[in-house]
């Protein structure tokens, strides 16, 4: 589907208690793939490698140099969260469902990302009037996981419902279990899906 080859351990990480396999999160417009996280205590030279390979337009499929936001999905330390360029308030927004703690490696990492996005930006000749690591790094507040392993659903809600400020539409932490299920609905059915004909068959629908 898009390019994109889902396997059955890789769909069944939507069940309740799992961590959401990078494969499962849909790339969206100016969103960018998953597949772009970095690994964890990546150095500066890998992270602006990995920019540089995610800025081609034939990639990302658009010109999103038009884009008020651009949304980074990291996982780092096995815990996805979202990294926001925020172009108009020249804000980088931390879209985590897990508080940032001194140690844990997040801070850092972001704040190498978006010297990395800002040294690929200028190398590439896009968004030069943008100055990304001097952007002002904050971690709303915003709704938080209760357990160990709803980072990657959480992830996916933030980048759906956010708009910049806020949440545009609330997240029920207890309802974690029915967005899995919308997701894997939603993944199925889609008219995109290779093998949407023969699970609709298989299930008489």
């Amino acid at each position: 589907m898009h390019g994109t080859y889902i396997r059955r351990d890789e769909f069944s990480s939507l069940n309740g208690g799992r961590w959401v396999n990078k494969q499962a999160i849909p790339p969206r417009a100016h969103y960018f793939d998953p597949s772009f996280s970095p690994p964890y205590k990546a150095q500066k030279h890998e992270i602006r490698e990995r920019c540089r390979m995610f800025l081609h337009a034939e990639f990302v499929g658009h010109d999103f140099s038009s884009c008020d936001m651009l949304f980074f999905p990291i996982c780092d330390n096995n815990h996805w969260h979202v990294h926001v360029v925020n172009i108009p308030a020249s804000r980088v927004e931390i879209l985590s469902s897990l508080p940032l703690r001194k140690g844990n490696g997040i801070s850092a990492v972001s704040r190498r990302l978006s010297d990395a996005i800002d040294k690929a930006f200028h190398a590439h000749g896009m968004l030069r009037q943008l100055e990304v690591s001097k952007f002002q790094h904050v971690q709303p507040q915003i709704v938080q996981q209760l357990n160990g392993y709803d980072c990657g659903m959480f992830a996916i809600k933030y980048i759906e419902h956010w708009n910049g400020a806020t949440l545009a539409h609330s997240i029920a932490e207890d309802k974690m279990h029915l967005y899995r299920l919308r997701l894997v609905v939603t993944l199925v059915t889609n008219v995109a899906n290779n093998a949407r004909d023969k699970v609709l068959k298989a299930c008489q629908i």
